[in-house]
């Protein structure tokens, strides 16, 4: 008896340590339950009931990884490679990477009427990278009432235009409306046509709908609380005024130099064709790389400066709290205005008439920072691995990854097991965070000890 009782203390140490690694630190819950998550979509993936088609299990791993991570990136054609139940696998986990599971987890105790303790608020704060855990219940709220309200007027949209194509039965027009609406929001970039969206180039209501859809969802959850609670810009918060000049800023500026490299330049993909053509693919391009995978162009074809010019913008990435990745714009922001304030010779970092905290701008450069070195590390391993592609089009799919936007140079099905492992990796650290990823590992405790200052030289 007192065997069994030892072998059944045993076991429970053994699940308390197990909870204790896991669950202990709220980064560790939220990438473990990303990983979860992903795990059990690439389960049912690889069942009959979802395939069309043969499917192997690294293939539907990638996939599931993509989608849960709204990515974008895919090794096989979805469309006709998974049945109706397959392809709803994939919207299911695209809704669920682009909410945030714990988002999901807090809307269904709100709605089965169960109390949301301090530490599921705690987790949601880390979730969605916020300043406190306070308001978290209403916050969920809103997301969830903004997700609904703008994916149905998206929907319905697409619906409209499909159908009006003529090549479209009512109900595929609504299903491909649907579909194509919760992956634009959610900035996943998965479509179901083999072509991503290229047959759609010059369809202007399609290409609008879609890129609003990507900017709305690109903003961020608690920016679009702020504007629909604030509605004036004066009453707005900072993180929000930064978020909607950066709307307007980077995308007008992508979008003024693509049409340079792309239609200007005879280098570029929209040479020989007319400047209202080129407007049609330079701007969704401009607005789509930033956030998702979609392309109305074949990427490939661009010109070498306008491929430079997507890497920057899918490395600076979305805003925080948004269905999109990167190191996000409110981080360049930070760092911009640290940079002209120490050159300025100001003893404080100020934007908009705001002095930013000391911690925020420490925080700014080890996301900037650690993530470099993430993409540097993991595309230097996917190269000796994988050394029969081409080492741009490599780091450009290494930087797609952890921007979590899906574009590629065509070379995502000719990567090997390790690659796509690699690649994998990456999508779940833009997706999850790399701060997130590093405090899964790191000891964080304060020395109590303090060591004499000294100066080095630097520069």
């Amino acid at each position: 008896m007192r065997h069994q009782l030892s072998r059944r203390e045993m076991r429970l140490k053994r699940i308390e340590l197990l909870y204790r690694v896991v669950f202990e630190k709220p980064a560790r819950f939220i990438a473990s339950g990303f990983m979860v998550a992903i795990f059990l979509g690439a389960s049912l993936l690889y069942t009959p009931l979802a395939q069309a088609k043969p499917v192997t299990f690294i293939d539907c791993l990638f996939i599931a990884t993509s989608a849960g991570t709204v990515t974008g990136l895919s090794t096989i054609d979805i469309g006709t490679s998974f049945t109706l139940f397959g392809e709803l696998v994939i919207l299911a986990l695209i809704q669920v990477g682009g909410l945030g599971f714990m988002t999901v987890a807090l809307m269904l105790l709100s709605l089965l009427g169960k109390k949301i303790g301090l530490k599921q608020r705690i987790l949601l704060q880390e979730s969605l990278n916020l300043d406190g855990p306070g308001g978290t219940v209403r916050l969920v709220r809103n997301i969830v009432f903004t997700t609904i309200i703008v994916q149905a007027i998206g929907m319905l949209s697409l619906t409209v235009t499909l159908f009006q194509t003529g090549n479209y039965t009512f109900g595929d027009a609504l299903y491909n409306g649907f579909f194509h609406a919760v992956s634009a929001f959610n900035n996943a970039g998965f479509a179901l046509w083999p072509d991503n969206l290229m047959s759609f180039e010059q369809n202007t209501s399609f290409i609008v709908t879609i890129a609003v859809l990507l900017m709305i969802g690109g903003l961020g959850f608690t920016t679009i609380a702020d504007i629909t609670e604030k509605r004036t810009w004066k009453h707005l918060g900072l993180h929000s005024k930064i978020m909607i000049l950066s709307l307007f800023i980077i995308n007008g500026l992508a979008w003024m130099i693509l049409l340079l490299t792309e239609w200007v330049s005879n280098e570029g993909s929209m040479f020989n064709r007319s400047l209202s053509e080129a407007l049609h693919v330079t701007f969704f391009q401009a607005v789509t790389t930033r956030t998702a995978g979609f392309n109305s162009i074949d990427i490939a074809t661009m010109a070498p400066v306008s491929i430079g010019l997507i890497i920057i913008l899918m490395y600076i990435g979305a805003g925080a709290a948004s269905t999109g990745s990167g190191i996000k714009v409110t981080t360049l922001a930070v760092i911009l205005a640290d940079m002209w304030a120490f050159i300025a010779g100001k003893k404080e970092t100020v934007i908009m008439e705001r002095t930013i905290d000391v911690f925020q701008i420490k925080k700014a450069y080890v996301v900037a920072i650690s993530s470099f070195f993430f993409i540097l590390l993991i595309a230097t391993l996917t190269i000796l691995t994988n050394n029969h592609l081409a080492a741009t089009a490599i780091l450009f799919e290494t930087v797609s990854a952890f921007g979590t936007v899906g574009l590629s140079l065509g070379i995502t099905a000719d990567l090997n097991s390790l690659g796509k492992g690699f690649i994998m990796f990456m999508m779940l650290l833009g997706r999850v965070g790399s701060l997130t990823i590093l405090f899964t590992v790191a000891r964080q405790a304060d020395r109590k000890i303090r060591y004499p200052k000294e100066k080095i030289l630097i520069g």
